[in-house]
């Protein structure tokens, strides 16, 4: 049995495996709320008297004379700004259930909304250009109804650091919309629809920024396909 397929195994033997491998990535759970009323738990303070206002008239100030530009005047542009660190991004989470496409990819099931999805095909219906001196990850060029991508192998992305990658036998792809890379995994297994509070979401996302958060108790991981399309963009992921 392939050192993989067992590690999937294990993944969907062990309850608390996703935690072990993003635990430490997550937010908290939230604390639970106080039963008790606040004014129950301390006594109310008596509320400060407050001197009445006086009023004073506001100094009336002079216009201060318009500056009208001279064709010498030399007009500086700021320069644009960095980008921003992933963990200072504003990831919007959902508040509504929605539609993922399930995935498996490496030794994980990932969740990909569909909302941020270009299609999917068959590898084999793809004429895919190895390209040369590239990593095994990355797979070659195809021309598609999207145009030219390049394929990715997504287990390649989303192995943990501290186990090594082995190429998946990939038979699926994976559209990102609008982006010029495409995911090749292993199986989709359909769609189903993600309820926002079973989830553990992510707030800091320095390191795996396409990590959205860990669905526990069905063992999968939600996919920012946003961020992923930017890790991939910038070669940030390797």
């Amino acid at each position: 049995m392939k050192r993989s397929t067992v590690d999937n195994l294990a993944l969907k033997a062990e309850p608390d495996a996703l935690d072990d491998y993003f635990g430490s990535l997550l937010d908290e759970p939230e604390p639970v709320r106080s039963l008790l009323r606040p004014d129950l738990l301390e006594p109310a303070l008596p509320a400060p008297e407050i001197p009445p206002a006086e009023s004073v008239e506001a100094p009336v100030r002079e216009a201060n004379p318009v500056k009208v530009a001279t064709p010498e005047a030399v007009v500086t542009q700021a320069p644009p700004a960095p980008p921003a660190d992933p963990a200072e991004r504003d990831y919007p989470r959902p508040e509504q259930p929605f539609s993922a496409l399930v995935i498996e990819a490496g030794n994980l099931t990932l969740l990909a909304p569909l909302q941020a999805l270009g299609g999917v095909a068959p590898l084999d219906s793809l004429e895919v250009r190895p390209t040369p001196n590239h990593s095994v990850w990355y797979l070659g060029l195809a021309d598609t109804k999207q145009g030219r991508v390049q394929l990715i192998d997504l287990a390649a992305v989303v192995t943990p650091e501290d186990r090594d990658y082995e190429p998946d036998t990939a038979r699926q792809v994976v559209f990102l919309a609008g982006s010029r890379f495409a995911l090749a995994c292993r199986a989709i297994h359909g769609t189903r629809v993600i309820e926002p509070d079973s989830l553990r979401w992510r707030s800091h996302r320095r390191r795996l920024p396409w990590l959205a958060g860990v669905e526990r108790e069905k063992m999968a991981t939600l996919l920012d396909l946003e961020a992923l399309d930017r890790t991939l963009d910038e070669g940030g992921w390797d």
